[in-house]
């Protein structure tokens, strides 16, 4: 395995760990309900149904995006959430997380980022997706 190689899979797993944590500190925190909550104050009808599709699909797309499992499928579950999550509670906090400005778009752009540079990268073993 050549360097480049090593840097994307430290790149999947990392992504997939952050993932992970995601769903299990809303698991952790109870805060699934306050999730669901504000998804039905967004609009949407089924809050809390999408908020536990979300904390365990995060848990379990992120584990396989870790092991390295049907990685592009876990990709596109992530890229969509983080991309909605993006317009709907990031943007309107501006570019910066943290400094200048609190809550904005920069984390989410980062992992946007990611995502696609582990989206296009080939993936030969098991993660063949």
């Amino acid at each position: 395995m050549n360097q480049s190689k090593y840097s994307l899979v430290v790149l999947r797993v990392t992504m997939g760990i952050i993932f992970i944590t995601h769903g299990v500190a809303r698991l952790y925190y109870k805060s699934v309900v306050d999730f669901g909550n504000y998804l039905d104050s967004k609009g949407f009808m089924i809050g809390l149904t999408i908020a536990w599709t979300i904390t365990i699909g995060e848990i379990i797309s992120g584990s396989l995006l870790a092991l390295g499992i049907k990685v592009r499928y876990c990709i596109i579950f992530h890229t969509l959430i983080i991309a909605t999550g993006l317009v709907l509670v990031h943007l309107p906090n501006g570019w910066f997380v943290v400094g200048h400005g609190t809550g904005g778009i920069e984390y989410s752009i980062l992992i946007l980022v990611v995502l696609f540079v582990l989206f296009t990268a080939k993936h030969k073993s098991v993660s063949a997706s």
